[in-house]
């Protein structure tokens, strides 16, 4: 970027006019103090986290810098010598201008050779044109001063009695059209072309001769009273810019009041930090377009606002990279996951894999975001996951297809079985269920959106037969149970349900493991007793019952057992 600056003060300053190319210099003076600035903070921002002191920071100037200072040395130079060239030869055309309105008023003064007179006016009004600015602090006097000059000629003189009465008139006519001129500036926002044209038709006007002496008081009245009012319009305009610049200088201080708090305390979370960033770059936006204000009170403002902002940016960028190993050691964990998630998305073992995937899914639950990589992994993980699971749910529909016929058959097993009456024989009725349920289990699996359905049908209906059935209460709780285990075979989750029976049977075995090895203890403290008391029979009988539970229960885990390795033949 200097080398672009050095480049561009170069060609500016090999121009004629260096007034012309000031704007453009000055630019490039804030763009390079604005990126001075910035490596120098860089700079001690980096000597600081190389663990130096800022005091004993020391930023030395490139050959760069010292080019471009000189080079703008040179433009401060040319300026200056352009600033003294200019004035000088407006001071000289003041004189010049001066010595002319002494003329034309010496002039006015010739009464004997009017058409002389008239000849030698127009020559020194052709040199007042000829002769170059004055500075504009004098403009308005001098010009005042000719003006009454060139009027003091045609009037003291007395020339208009020799000017042809169509002369006279024509004037009138062509200052009425230069004074609605004037009137149209009136209605003109755009107050440069005002300035401009004002200019203009105030040279047009003076350049109109005289007009009768009985309408010039009037026109000149409202010719003065339009330039009054158009300089009205004009201060006004720029005091209204004053009264803006203001009041978007007090809404800048405002904002920088704003921002201060935001130095207080620093945010301890990201969530936090993401907040009060958005909420500082709001601030910042605001600021942005507040609109302009005068140079030097805000480019203070702005410094200070600016300070606030890069302190605030500091520190966040110190918040961020102590998280940032944080976030690379969940990346690392979370790449792992994904890598897994990859290696198995073409296995076909639905069960097992799924599984897997369950566990690897809830594995990537538990850890944090991983930061601004978060997305992207996510993206890939999820892309394994669904790249499985879609295959899976494809194979199963295609499967599913298949077992349309299955679900005719066990529909019609279900209209029977609601049709079906206990007949009073409880042999005989004992055998017809179980003959419903082998049919129902040979007639092999439904399609899985119509598997809640079927089953609720048939194995409410066979519950209810069973409850009416004129059996024994231990006969009726064992045909339950394997009605139960068939209903939890035959179910969506099949598996999961299974082994949660299987785990609570094998929870209750344990508790009476438990029970029994405590009677047993209880019977240690009477070995050496001769004979038996009765808390020993009692304690005796209640091992012998728990043992008959338990292999009640161990009947019943088998049971399961067994319904989950043909729930998994059946699936695989």
């Amino acid at each position: 970027m200097k080398t672009e600056i050095i480049t561009k003060l170069e060609e500016l300053l090999a121009n004629a006019s260096i007034s012309v190319v000031a704007p453009q210099v000055k630019h490039l003076q804030r763009d390079y103090e604005n990126a001075f600035s910035k490596e120098m903070e860089n700079a001690k921002q980096e000597f600081i986290d190389d663990g130096g002191k800022i005091r004993d920071f020391v930023y030395s100037k490139t050959a760069e810098d010292a080019k471009i200072i000189e080079l703008f040395d040179k433009f401060r130079k040319l300026k200056k010598q352009e600033d003294e060239i200019v004035a000088n030869e407006q001071q000289k055309n003041f004189v010049l201008k001066q010595q002319l309105i002494s003329d034309i008023n010496d002039l006015s003064k010739l009464e004997a050779n009017v058409g002389g007179a008239i000849k030698k006016l127009n020559e020194l009004q052709a040199k007042w044109k000829e002769t170059g600015n004055v500075s504009p602090h004098k403009y308005k006097e001098l010009q005042s001063e000719y003006s009454k000059a060139v009027e003091s000629f045609y009037y003291n003189l007395n020339i208009y009695r020799a000017l042809q009465e169509h002369d006279l008139k024509r004037n009138f006519e062509l200052k009425s059209e230069i004074l609605l001129k004037f009137k149209t500036l009136l209605e003109n926002t755009n107050i440069k072309d005002v300035e401009q044209l004002l200019k203009t038709y105030r040279n047009d006007w003076e350049e109109i001769g005289p007009v009768t002496q009985d309408k010039w008081e009037a026109l000149k009245a409202e010719y003065r009273a339009t330039l009054e009012t158009i300089y009205s319009k004009i201060k006004a305009h720029y005091k209204a810019i004053e009264e803006k610049l203001e009041n978007n200088l007090s809404a800048k201080k405002a904002l920088l009041e704003k921002a201060r708090p935001y130095l207080d305390n620093y945010p301890d979370t990201e969530e936090v930090w993401k907040q009060k960033t958005e909420e500082l770059i709001a601030l910042q936006n605001e600021y942005k377009n507040a609109g302009r204000t005068d140079a030097k009170t805000g480019d203070e403002v702005w410094k200070n606002f600016r300070e606030v902002c890069d302190t605030f940016f500091d520190k966040k960028k110190e918040f961020y990279s102590v998280i940032k190993e944080k976030y690379a050691e969940i990346k690392k964990k979370k790449l792992d996951l994904i890598q897994k998630a990859e290696e198995i998305r073409e296995s076909k073992d639905w069960k097992e894999t799924g599984e897997k995937y369950v566990r690897l899914q809830d594995s990537w639950k538990k850890l944090p975001t991983a930061g601004n990589d978060e997305h992207k992994l996510f993206f890939r993980f999820r892309k394994a996951c669904n790249s499985f699971f879609e295959a899976k749910r494809a194979f199963y529909e295609a499967q599913d297809a298949g077992f349309e016929n299955n679900l005719k058959v066990k529909e019609e097993i279900v209209n029977r079985i609601q049709a079906f009456a206990l007949s009073g024989n409880d042999q005989a009725d004992r055998e017809e269920l179980k003959k419903y349920s082998e049919e129902w289990n040979a007639a092999g699996m439904v399609p899985f959106k119509e598997k809640n359905r079927v089953n609720e049908a048939f194995y409410n209906k066979l519950d209810e037969l069973y409850e009416n059935l004129n059996v024994n209460k231990a006969e009726k709780i064992q045909m339950k149970f394997s009605n139960k285990i068939d209903r939890l075979a035959n179910s969506e989750n099949a598996n999961t349900l299974l082994r949660k029976e299987q785990d609570f049977i094998r929870k209750q075995i344990d508790e009476i493991n438990n029970s029994i090895r405590t009677y047993e203890n209880n019977l240690g403290f009477f070995k050496n007793t001769k004979g038996k008391n009765n808390f020993m029979i009692e304690v005796e009988q209640k091992i012998e019952t728990e043992k008959n539970r338990i292999a009640e229960l161990k009947q019943k885990y088998k049971l399961i057992t067994e319904a989950m390795n043909n729930s998994e033949k059946v699936r695989v």
